[in-house]
C-alpha cells in the first residue's frame, strides 16, 4: 500500500511541475521585422534600437550593421516581433574610453579594466517619438528615420 500510496504521489508532483512548465512558455505571434536605420538621409551604424509597444509594454530590440540595416529580436527570444504600434528608442552604444598613460589594467578592479562611456539616447530635433506600425504580415523594409 505505501509503494501505491508514494507512486501516486510522485506521479501528481510530476504532472502539477510539467503543466506549470508548459504553461509558462506561451510564445507570442512573431513576424519578420527588419529594416534600415537612418538621421538626415545617412546611414545610423553601430546603434541600438529598442522598439517598445506603448499598449502592452512588450518589446523587440535589434543593433545596426555599418550600412543601418537591423532585424529585429523579441525580447522573449525569437527573430522578429508581434504585429503593432511601436515607439523606438536609438541609443548610440558606449565606447570604449583608454585609460590613463602609466595606469595598467591588471592593477585595477575588474569592474574598471575596461571602462566605457554612457549609451546617449538620438531623438529627433523637436524632441517627438519615433513611432512605426509593423502589420500582421511583417515587413522587411522599415524605415527608421531621424529628424
Amino acid at each position: 500500500m505505501k509503494v501505491i500510496t508514494k507512486n501516486i504521489f510522485l506521479f501528481i508532483f510530476v504532472f502539477v511541475l510539467v503543466v506549470s512548465g508548459c504553461m509558462g512558455s506561451v510564445k507570442p505571434k512573431l513576424v519578420p521585422a527588419s529594416g534600415t536605420a537612418t538621421q538626415n538621409g545617412k546611414p545610423l551604424s553601430d546603434v541600438r534600437l529598442e522598439f517598445r509597444k506603448p499598449d502592452t509594454g512588450t518589446s523587440a530590440f535589434a543593433e545596426t550593421d555599418i550600412e543601418g540595416k537591423f532585424t529585429l529580436t523579441h525580447s522573449q527570444g525569437g527573430i522578429g516581433a508581434e504585429s503593432g504600434k511601436y515607439i523606438v528608442s536609438i541609443f548610440q552604444k558606449g565606447k570604449p574610453i583608454p585609460l590613463p598613460t602609466g595606469v595598467n589594467a591588471e592593477d585595477l578592479p575588474e569592474e574598471q579594466r575596461n571602462p566605457m562611456s554612457p549609451e546617449i539616447e538620438i531623438r529627433n530635433s523637436n524632441d517627438s517619438n519615433i513611432e512605426i506600425e509593423i502589420p500582421e504580415t511583417g515587413k522587411n523594409d522599415l524605415k527608421i528615420e531621424v529628424k
